[in-house]
């Protein structure tokens, strides 16, 4: 335990703490809002993962604003850098799976699915903090 206390005075640690706790209710909120639109509302799969992927790129946005990168900025500034990050993610989900799956022969579940829930958080972390939220005052 004694190698795990100065982590916890190490700001990129706790900024990488707050990065993963806003990414995962993120993501609860995606598949909340998602499965339950298809369950309840009996609305097409396609269109539900749409909209939770909305819901979820909202809460993504302002929980990383707010607590994550803890910047106070005006949104214009940050929020159409973070959409587009966004948005690129999910293509490389998308994209990414196919080709690993059907091009690469990767099995999804044991492969594909763990290796892009790796490497897509990554590279949107690093876009957020070097390029949306590079100017946060977290960094000062």
């Amino acid at each position: 335990m004694g190698w795990f206390l100065p982590l916890l005075n190490n700001s990129f640690f706790l900024l990488l703490i707050r990065y993963g706790i806003v990414g995962v209710v993120a993501s609860l909120v995606h598949g909340i809002i998602s499965y339950s639109l298809v369950e309840f509302l009996h609305i097409g799969f396609m269109i539900a993962h749409f909209v939770g992927f909305i819901f979820g790129t909202i809460t993504a946005y302002l929980g990383h604003y707010f607590y994550s990168f803890k910047d106070q900025r005006n949104h214009k500034q940050l929020f159409f850098k973070f959409l587009l990050i966004s948005v690129i993610a999910f293509f490389i989900h998308e994209f990414g799976a196919y080709f690993l799956v059907t091009q690469a022969q990767f099995n999804y579940k044991s492969q594909a699915l763990p290796f892009l829930l790796v490497i897509v958080p990554v590279f949107t972390f690093v876009l957020n903090r070097f390029w949306v939220f590079s100017n946060s005052p977290t960094f000062k």
